[in-house]
């Protein structure tokens, strides 16, 4: 304990209890012994003389460490008129082809020609199955959550970047995502899900938040949110795939960062009327295929 005798009291008050017990942490964790008091207007810290430059040293490193922490919380972000039809379609597409799959089975000519399955993406050469995949569910809890949450993720990644670049992303980086994972898995792997796409959005809105220019820990906030999303919703049946996801996360990332040093002007109308339409006509090609 401080000794009362020599006991001085360090410049400043702090109103705010918590903001004072966190300072006294600080001290507590390098070992320079103190008192709390109660002061006049707020709360004071008390060190012996014989310490008093070493606590104010340690005081002084922590308010500059996190002077920018944490980071201004920005408005909800509003989507351009007509960009969210975008987004609406590829979910209502999700709902509609599940309608007409129904649940995983095995016989089902939907899922054997559409999931992804790793020995017929690498030997066979059916590629397109990376994104066919992304189309099917294993049940409609599966599905529901795919959409709620790529509704919101989605949401927030076309009033960044539009509507029809939104599902142009979801799409790549979830393809990209699924032939990484297969790679990675082998060829006896399988799995189906619009999860890949996801994790992949979620991503990009990492990636975006990179070339902002925010502090490091700012950048971290999105990283750990689709991380405990990650953690959450991994391991949801055994017909999805946490490496997808994880694929998806590191991917979308990039891709985020990619777009938003490369992509000026594509927010304009015929940009965005061109990239959905792309995703649109590439996902209907691959299905095509797929049952040629």
């Amino acid at each position: 304990m401080t000794d009362p005798a020599t006991a001085i009291t360090l410049p400043g008050e702090y109103q705010d209890l918590a903001q004072a017990e966190l300072r006294s942490l600080v001290l507590l964790s390098v070992n320079i012994s103190h008192r709390l008091l109660a002061g006049p207007n707020g709360w004071q810290l008390e060190v012996a003389a014989a310490e008093r430059e070493a606590a104010q040293r340690q005081l002084a490193a922590f308010e500059e460490e996190n002077r920018h922490w944490p980071p201004p919380l920005a408005d909800p972000p509003a989507m351009s008129p007509g960009q969210g039809w975008w987004v609406m379609t590829m979910l209502a597409g999700l709902v509609a082809l599940h309608g007409l799959t129904g649940a995983w089975a095995d016989d089902s000519p939907w899922f054997q020609r559409g999931m992804v399955d790793g020995g017929l993406v690498l030997r066979g050469g059916e590629w397109w199955r990376v994104a066919t995949g992304l189309t099917l569910h294993a049940d409609v809890s599966h599905l529901t959550g795919n959409v709620a949450l790529g509704g919101l993720a989605l949401y927030y990644l076309a009033a960044r970047v539009g509507g029809g670049a939104a599902c142009f992303l979801a799409l790549a980086t979830g393809g990209l995502a699924n032939y990484a994972n297969v790679l990675a898995q082998g060829t006896q792997h399988r799995f189906i899900g619009f999860s890949s796409a996801v994790f992949g959005v979620i991503g990009c809105l990492c990636g975006i938040r990179m070339r902002d220019g925010l502090p490091f820990r700012a950048l971290l906030l999105p990283l750990g949110a689709g991380l405990s999303l990650l953690a959450m919703l991994g391991t949801e049946g055994v017909k999805t795939d946490v490496g997808a996801h994880l694929w998806g996360l590191g991917i979308g990332a990039v891709a985020g960062l990619c777009w938003r040093l490369s992509a000026s002007g594509a927010d304009s109308r015929p940009w965005q009327l061109g990239l959905g339409l792309g995703s649109l006509t590439l996902m209907v090609a691959c299905w095509l295929l797929a049952w040629r």
